[in-house]
């Protein structure tokens, strides 16, 4: 093995010695031979063509040593703050901005707010007024302003002082007087027209002044006509209010029982309808005289309801105004009873409400209607009085008609499904009203201990509303609140006592211990001990409470 070695290693040793004397010769003759193949191979730039370049270039035609992949010593890297992680852009600092505004307009609690309408549906409103002298010599100013404006030789000035004289409401003599003389000495029909209403609005209805209102209600637009409708309904409201002991004899005799029938439907008005009467001030209505010329009056108003047309707006004003003038007008019945066949929920009501409040008729389809209204009325107050009416009726005259279940399933389902507190509370009048409360209570009972989640919300909120028939009751709601499995439940519980004012120191105590937790249940705790709170020491009675609500 050591021979075979030797001699190769002198081969490699001669073979290297050759090559280095060689090469220069070798390594030219290879050079220039790639060069010629190279030259032959890429063809040079002409001045018709450019170079393709490839952009962006690659990082390795800058980089001047090759790339070593080796070993990165970690080192810190200065990590963001808590500050600069807390810096929000422009469109998250207008969005919280704009929460706190909402925050800010949301109440506290919207059903403590309606406590007060508990025992009443609508609550008085309190108008302000300004005890300002300066002010009231400006409105005394204006009035006379408008006065001078009647007498004007501009048309359009004498129609915009009929109308805002009529907007004003101000029913004094001088006032009176200027129109009165505008209507005798203008024979300008806009002018007319617009003073016609003011007065009427304005409850001036002697004989000449309705003659002038057939006069329009004949020959004018059927605008026109809707609006002196209108401004005769709320002045004959206020007509029809003033007790039948005042009204001394009319001038010429209307059809009998005109005047009974005011005296019985007026003590028993709509709540929403009371806004009208703030304003009615006539000097000639306000004194008790009867309406002039009122058997012309109403028959030009019979011609006016006996239209067939669906969509004239003037046939329910007219029958309105015929009740008001005789309520056992046969004509305004018949229209009261076709409103009842249309879709407009609002005609609807309000014939309803003259049927029932001032006609005083029951039958099975006024029943149904008020059944719909309650049902399917999208205004919350239309289905309040709605509820209304029903206990106006009578549980006897439901029974002869044979609506008595369906009365009861619909206010048992309103008693939950309704939204607003104020119609429930009006629901649980009416089945007080209908002695059918004792039998919700009875089903409410029953829910109360069902499996189901939404059976015993709804029992609770029903509870709400009812109030609480014994001490069984009561602590069994007080149960729920601390071992119901459900939070919607229990927080429903919290509020059925906020709404019922349970401020007695089981409530007190249970609350605070609940306060303390986390949640939604902890927040609804918080708002219920402010309101809860509120309330005088003297009704944290138990048996006191529950005496008041059942």
């Amino acid at each position: 093995m050591g021979d075979i070695k030797m001699p190769l290693k002198r081969l490699q040793g001669s073979s290297s010695l050759g090559m280095v004397s060689c090469s220069p010769m070798i390594e030219r003759e290879e050079t220039t031979a790639g060069k010629k193949e190279l030259e032959f191979r890429v063809l040079k730039p002409s001045c018709h063509q450019t170079p393709c370049e490839i952009l962006p270039l690659p990082p390795s035609v800058w980089r001047k040593s090759p790339l070593q992949h080796g070993f990165n010593q970690p080192s810190i890297v200065a990590q963001p703050g808590l500050a600069s992680l807390r810096q929000r852009s422009a469109y998250q600092i207008m969005a919280q901005r704009k929460k706190s505004m909402m925050e800010k307009k949301k109440p506290d609690f919207v059903l403590p707010k309606l406590l007060k309408s508990i025992h009443s549906l609508y609550p008085a409103k309190i108008k302000w007024k300004d005890t300002d002298p300066r002010i009231k010599m400006l409105q005394l100013e204006r009035i006379k302003e408008l006065t001078e404006s009647l007498a004007s030789s501009v048309e359009q000035e004498q129609i915009y002082a009929a109308q805002a004289l009529g907007c004003l409401r101000i029913t004094d003599e001088f006032v009176l007087s200027a129109l009165r003389n505008t209507l005798q000495v203008c024979r300008s029909q806009p002018v007319r027209y617009e003073v016609t209403r003011t007065l009427v609005l304005f409850g001036c209805l002697d004989a000449a002044m309705v003659k002038e209102l057939i006069r329009h209600l004949k020959k004018g637009s059927p605008t026109q006509r809707k609006d002196l409708l209108a401004a005769l309904v709320v002045a004959l409201r206020a007509w029809a209010a003033v007790p039948e002991s005042k009204v001394t004899a009319p001038a010429e005799t209307g059809p009998k029982g005109s005047g009974s029938a005011f005296s019985k439907c007026q003590s028993r008005q709509p709540q929403y309808e009371i806004k009208h009467n703030q304003h009615h001030c006539s000097s000639f209505l306000s004194q008790g005289n009867m309406v002039g010329a009122q058997s012309r009056l109403i028959g030009t108003l019979e011609q006016l309801a006996a239209s067939q047309d669906r969509t004239d707006d003037s046939v329910l004003s007219a029958a309105i105004c015929l009740v008001y003038l005789d309520a056992s007008n046969p004509a305004a019945l018949e229209a009261l009873l076709r409103c009842l066949t249309q879709e407009n929920m609002k005609k609807k009501m309000q014939a309803l409400l003259m049927l029932v409040k001032h006609v005083m008729v029951v039958s099975a389809d006024i029943i149904q209607a008020l059944i719909d209204q309650l049902r399917h009325s999208p205004v919350y107050k239309h289905r309040a009085d709605a509820a209304n009416l029903l206990s106006t009726i009578g549980l006897e005259s439901i029974q002869q008609e044979g609506l008595e279940e369906e009365v009861f399933q619909l206010l048992v389902e309103k008693l939950h499904q309704e939204p607003f507190l104020v119609v429930r509370q009006t629901v649980a009048m009416t089945a007080a009203a209908l002695q059918m409360k004792g039998q919700i209570w009875d089903i409410v009972e029953k829910q109360l201990k069902e499996k189901s989640k939404v059976s015993r919300r709804q029992a609770v909120v029903s509870l709400g509303v009812l109030g609480l028939r014994n001490k069984h009751m009561f602590f069994t709601l007080l149960e729920m609140l601390e071992v119901d499995s459900s939070p919607a439940i229990r927080i429903q519980v919290i509020r059925a006592f906020c709404t019922l004012g349970m401020n007695n120191n089981h409530v007190l105590k249970t609350l605070m211990l609940k306060e303390q937790t986390d949640g939604a249940l902890a927040r609804e705790c918080v708002k219920a001990l402010k309101i809860l709170q509120k309330f005088p020491g003297a009704r944290r009675g138990l048996e006191h409470q529950i005496s008041q609500l059942s």
